[in-house]
């Protein structure tokens, strides 16, 4: 159970937990009770499955489907519950004195969790917004840039809809002009992705709108080294990195980009429903709130304005505090490390199948996670529901000719991985046979 510093951090709250909780609530100390990591890492598989009991997938299921919606560990999801249950059980109590413990969000600064964001991130607490998901700051970025009509956008023919429609919403409404650039498929090295932009580039140009990780082929773009090219250029620079926090550590400083926003509830294991945005100190200025509250015309507290949006859940945040914990207890590098250790396990696999074409980048630079492959006989629905009906191994149809996607993360295994090399097998055999 949780640890009542993740309640409302109330007196009153303490007084009436024995009201909602049982009686053994009380657990031992952080880091030795069930629900965290083990304290000491271990870089062994006796690990990995100690931690893969913290998840709820059935032990039979194997989910490979992350970039979608993360699993959260069962610590995250007794979090939110925990607290939902706590605001609703102490409610009449909320006397919103100052110094007293607040029941909702959408209107304070929740300076807390904005910090531990900035931490995993490199960035600084004003920097950071909390938003809904990566769609919700892809809109804010979009319209409260001061783009004139006939400023140009670039962005790629891979976008996902959610890093795309805000800037088609204001080329419609305002007259900015959004430029496609063709991403080859797959890319064989970053600099073919560098030279799009920057062959593309013209004085209009404003914007370099760019994907960390494409959503549907997992193509991975130089994000450093080309907001390093924009900012000669006088380019501003937004990065849709939905596919990135708690899966590729970074560190938005070191990055240089202008803008950066993520969605947290897939690869970081958060509530569903955390998202956050970044943007630089030195852009923060020129960006215009998009949703007006009490504090939309506040220039003190960076990115406060950002974030007014009425009403919100407030034990999503407890959630999303204890999902970053969670992260931060295995460390993101060990994190990614083992990610990706899964995925090029997967790779290898797939390209000794003779049937399997794999439509993500194998380049060691642009390599993910996550990867797109397919298998010939099989259009994308059949090969996406043939993985579930023979070994309940979940991935997900990306549409034809790319197959399916297939996210590996810590909670799946090498025995997963190798599980869903077998079956591919087996559907070849089948194939096969039933001519």
């Amino acid at each position: 159970m949780m640890n009542r510093r993740f309640f409302l951090g109330s007196a009153i709250g303490a007084a009436l937990a024995a009201r909602v909780r049982p009686a053994d609530a009380d657990v031992t100390p952080a880091g030795t009770k069930p629900g965290w990591p083990p304290p000491v890492f271990q870089d062994d598989e006796q690990y990995w499955r100690t931690l893969r009991r913290e998840f709820l997938i059935p032990n039979d299921e194997a989910f490979f489907n992350t970039g979608t919606l993360g699993s959260s560990p069962r610590i995250v999801g007794e979090t939110v519950i925990d607290h939902m249950r706590q605001v609703d059980a102490t409610i009449a109590h909320w006397d919103y004195k100052a110094g007293h413990p607040e029941y909702l969000t959408g209107y304070q600064p929740e300076t807390e969790i904005r910090a531990k964001i900035a931490a995993l991130v490199g960035a600084s607490t004003e920097e950071i917004a909390l938003t809904q998901n990566a769609t919700v700051g892809m809109n804010y970025v979009a319209n409260g840039l001061p783009l004139q009509p006939g400023d140009e956008v670039i962005l790629t023919d891979q976008e996902h809809p959610g890093g795309r429609t805000g800037w088609d919403l204001k080329a419609k409404r305002y007259g900015i002009y959004v430029k496609n650039v063709h991403v080859p498929v797959p890319p064989q090295n970053p600099q073919q992705l560098i030279d799009l932009f920057v062959n593309a580039s013209t004085p209009q140009t404003k914007v370099w709108a760019i994907p960390m990780l494409t959503s549907q082929l997992a193509i991975r773009f130089p994000v450093q080294e080309m907001c390093r090219l924009a900012r000669e250029r006088g380019i501003f620079t937004v990065i849709d990195a939905a596919q990135i926090c708690g899966h590729i550590h970074i560190d938005l400083h070191e990055m240089g980009c202008d803008t950066f926003y993520s969605s947290p509830h897939k690869w970081l294991l958060a509530p569903k429903g955390c998202g956050f945005l970044y943007v630089s100190a030195r852009r923060l200025p020129g960006m215009w709130a998009t949703l007006a509250s009490s504090n939309w015309d506040n220039y003190r507290d960076g990115a406060l304005r950002l974030m007014q949006i009425g009403t919100g859940n407030l034990s999503l945040l407890k959630g999303f505090d204890a999902a970053i914990e969670f992260h931060n207890r295995i460390g993101p590098d060990r994190v990614q490390a083992r990610i990706f250790s899964l995925a090029d396990r997967l790779r290898a696999g797939l390209r000794q199948i003779p049937q399997v074409t794999i439509w993500s980048p194998q380049h060691t630079e642009m390599t993910s996670g996550t990867t797109v492959w397919s298998l010939a006989g099989y259009n994308a629905t059949e090969l996406m529901d043939g993985m579930w009906d023979r070994s309940k191994v979940r991935c997900r149809a990306m549409g034809d000719p790319y197959g399916v996607r297939q996210c590996c993360h810590i909670y799946n295994s090498p025995e997963e991985v190798d599980r869903t090399l077998a079956t591919v097998r087996e559907m070849i055999a089948g194939r096969r046979n039933a001519r």
